[in-house]
């Protein structure tokens, strides 16, 4: 899908197409749930469900598109990766503290109609194994690494963007992503042992 057609599908979901919505979460959603799963990374993964993130993620986005102030497929890409950001440190503060608080997290009960659609939505992307295995190369690579792809592949931000967030020159996170996306191919590419 391109930005133009991207632009158009957002537009029918902000206006309340029950479709353009799905095709939407069916064209992020797996690049979502691979964002959530390398944010999180693995320590953070094992106490927690990179899925459960992506459903609430969603569930959330559903309850607050007319917040939405964006046009285009990458702007909604960005919202829903901070609505993930902050869902992923919400569980983290709350599995460290071990305590509900009732009044930050929703009953997922109260919104069946929501529950029901975005499983539906991930039923569709969740299995995807070349995915998988993109983002085991992606856990593979040293911080820095992970860290200049997440914000050149997935956030899709320009150098001078990703130079201000790391406080590095343009120049270096030219030649940091060159190089993490040679050793990401690297480890793509090895035969997987099966």
């Amino acid at each position: 899908m391109d930005r133009a057609s991207s632009t158009a599908v957002l537009r029918e979901a902000l206006a309340g197409s029950d479709a353009a919505l799905d095709t939407l979460f069916e064209r992020f959603g797996p690049r979502l749930l691979s964002f959530i799963r390398l944010r999180m990374g693995r320590s953070l993964r094992a106490r927690l469900e990179s899925r459960d993130i992506l459903q609430a993620t969603f569930l959330k986005s559903f309850q607050h598109m007319d917040d939405f102030e964006g046009q285009d497929g990458p702007t909604l890409l960005a919202w829903l990766m901070r609505i993930a950001e902050h869902e992923i440190r919400d569980r983290a503060d709350f599995h460290r503290r071990q305590q509900r608080d009732a009044q930050q997290e929703d009953d997922l009960r109260d919104h069946p109609e929501l529950v029901a659609r975005s499983r539906s939505a991930l039923s569709r992307l969740i299995l995807d194994e070349r995915a998988e295995r993109v983002e085991a190369a992606l856990e593979s690579l040293t911080d820095g690494h992970r860290q200049v792809i997440l914000l050149r592949a997935f956030e899709e931000l320009s150098f001078p963007e990703i130079a201000r967030r790391l406080g590095k020159s343009e120049d270096a996170c030219r030649m940091q992503f060159a190089r993490a996306m040679t050793a990401l191919t690297l480890v793509v590419s090895k035969p997987s042992a099966s």
